[in-house]
Order: C-alpha cells, then structure tokens, then sequence
C-alpha cells in the first residue's frame, strides 16, 4: 500500500496540479512510526463510530424516554415534543457553525490535533450530559458537544482523500463514512439497553469514558500534516510530522475577512451550491427519521421500547454495511463521479420509497 508522504522543499508543487511526488521528496520524507495509511483509516473510524454513537444514543427509547412514563430525559425534564427537537437542532447549530471555525483554524495549526482538541470537547461535553440538572444545562452541552464533532467531520475526509489508493479511493471513503450510520445505529442498541437497566445518564457517562484513551492517543502520538492544505504560499505545511502550530496564528479580524473569503469563493462554485441545497433537505429528513424514528415505531406499532431500539439499531446496521460497501464498489468500477453517484443513489431511493408506498397502499 502506497504511503503518501512529503517533506519540506524550496517550491511545493500544487496538489491539484502534481499530487504525486518526487523520489527526492520520499527520500526526506519522515513518517511517524505509527503511520501507514490503513492504520490512519482505522483510527479514523474508530474516532467517527464514536461520535456518532452520542446521535443513536439520545436518540434511543431508553436515553430519551417518555413524558407520560416520566422515563429518561423527556420524563425528567418534562419536555414538549418541540424542545425534545430542539435538542437534536441545538447540536447541529453547534456543529455547523464550528465547522466553519475548524475549515479556518487548519490553514495555521495542525489538523490532526484539531481533530483530537474536537475529541477532547466532545469528551468533557458528553460527561456534561450526563450531569444534566436541566433542560437549558443539558442544551448548552449538546451545542458544545456538535462544535466538538465538527472537526471529525471536516477533517477525517480530506486526510483519507490524501491516503488513499486511488484506484481504491471510492471503497476507502465508503469505509469511512459506514460507521458514522454504523455508530448510531449502535447508539440505539447501547443507549436502549443501558439506558432502561441504569438510567438516562449512564451511557454519556461510558461514552466519555470510552472516549479519553483515544483523546489521550490522538495528543500523544506524532501527528501528521493534512496534504490537501499545502500550497506555494505555505511551506510549513510540507512536514508530515507537523507540530500544532504550523504558522503564525491570524489576529481574529484576519481570520474572519480569509473566511469570508473562502465562503464567497464557494458561492460562486454551482457545483458546490447544488449540492448543498440538495443535501439539506436530504440531511433534514435523515435527521427527522433517526432522532424520532424509536420513538414513532413505539407508538406506531406498541412494541416494547428496549425492543424497538434493538431492531432499529440492527436493521441499520445491516443496511448501512451493505448500501456502503456495495455503493462504493459499484463506483469504483462505474467511475467515481458525482453524475454517477448521484443516479444510484437516486434509482436507489425511488426503488425504496416506491416499495414503501406500495406497502402502505395494499
């Protein structure tokens, strides 16, 4: 497997442009020991099956309870379905603003320790969850919480896109983002068993747990440098094994004119504003259905709360595996296009929804 690596050099050639390198730039260059690009995507995966696994668990019958029953959060906060939703609304406020602040602060610091100081809030902020005295505590928390994943989210993608095989590149991205479904759907299963035997408090408690050894690791261990970040203007970012600060930190009326900036450039990119506005609507439904799905099938079907978080959790699971693994295959082979990839993925959602609906109508 090929390792992608660079080392500092007079003139960095654009990636865009060369994204291959010299037999001098891999004769300087200096791996960490740790680092081969599968080990990268292992850890990657880890860290995102992790995060996600907070949306299944909030989200689970056990964790997020019931008014009338007075169980679980709903019961002892005594929420109104609205600020039940607010919750999940309150965390992707925090994650998208922060998603902008992280797409910033990579340009003068190192990403890989972005990733784990966005580990590291998501941990102190999944701790703050469970010790919850309120409806406005726990919502400051959850806000918290999606400012922390934000750099999971924006930064793991470009770090595999460097990686990767390129013949492979497709399968490796298909890897990655399976286990974020993977993780909720887990959170299901672990917020519903552990949710109803120990209360609503547990599970962020253990998932701040299981959450500080590999905080303690992503501080620890030599990081490397984001490749995609390299241009002429910034030699810094050549090193692989970069420091935190990788150029002088910008005064803040810098940072926000540069981000400014960026954010004009990608209004003027139809590409980028199309698929933006069709992932909205598409990210607001996913939302809907995995955050209220539990709760809707326990009062549609009168199934056993504990039972339905089982079944949703496996039945995702499943599904995610094979759409995942088989979608990235099939493109790989088809070529990896967005044409490509976006009619598969739409022959593949009116398959589905015409099943339910025939379903529904017999």
């Amino acid at each position: 497997m090929e390792k992608i690596a660079s080392c500092e050099v007079e003139t960095l050639p654009s990636v865009a442009t060369n994204p291959v390198t010299s037999p001098s730039d891999n004769a300087c260059s200096t791996d960490p020991a740790w680092y081969t690009p599968a080990r990268l995507l292992v850890a990657f995966c880890v860290v995102s099956f992790l995060v996600f696994l907070d949306r299944g668990i909030i989200a689970s019958n056990g964790v997020n309870g019931d008014k009338e029953a007075r169980t679980g959060i709903q019961g002892e906060f005594q929420l109104s379905k609205f600020q039940d939703g607010v919750l999940p609304a309150a965390f992707m406020v925090g994650l998208l603003v922060a998603s902008l602040l992280f797409s910033e602060l990579c340009k003068h610091y190192n990403a890989f320790r972005l990733i784990g100081w966005g580990m590291a809030i998501f941990t102190v902020s999944s701790v703050g969850c469970g010790f919850a005295n309120s409806f406005w505590t726990l919502l400051a928390c959850r806000i918290v919480m999606g400012a922390g994943e934000a750099s999971i989210i924006n930064l793991t993608g470009p770090f595999i896109d460097d990686v990767a095989p390129p013949d492979q590149k497709t399968l490796w991205f298909g890897i990655l983002y399976l286990f974020p479904t993977v993780g909720i759907a887990g959170g299901y299963i672990f917020g519903g068993v552990v949710g109803a035997s120990m209360g609503w408090r547990m599970p962020f408690f253990i998932q701040a747990g299981v959450c500080v050894p590999v905080v303690v690791w992503l501080f620890m261990v030599h990081p490397i440098s984001l490749r995609t970040m390299h241009d002429e203007e910034d030699e810094t970012h050549s090193d692989l094994t970069a420091p935190l600060l990788v150029s002088e930190p910008a005064a803040p009326t810098g940072v926000a004119q540069s981000l400014w900036g960026d954010i004009c450039i990608l209004c003027k990119q139809p590409t980028f504003l199309f698929n933006a506005l069709g992932a909205c609507p598409l990210q607001g439904a996913f939302g809907v259905y995995s955050y209220f799905g539990p709760q809707a099938a326990h009062e549609l079907f009168g199934v056993g709360r504990e039972s339905i978080d089982l079944t949703f959790g496996g039945v995702t699971i499943i599904t995610a595996v094979v759409a995942t693994l088989l979608g990235g295959w099939v493109l790989d082979r088809v070529g990896s296009s967005i044409k490509n990839a976006m009619l598969m993925n739409g022959t593949f959602c009116h398959l589905v929804m015409s099943t339910f609906f025939i379903y529904v109508l017999h």
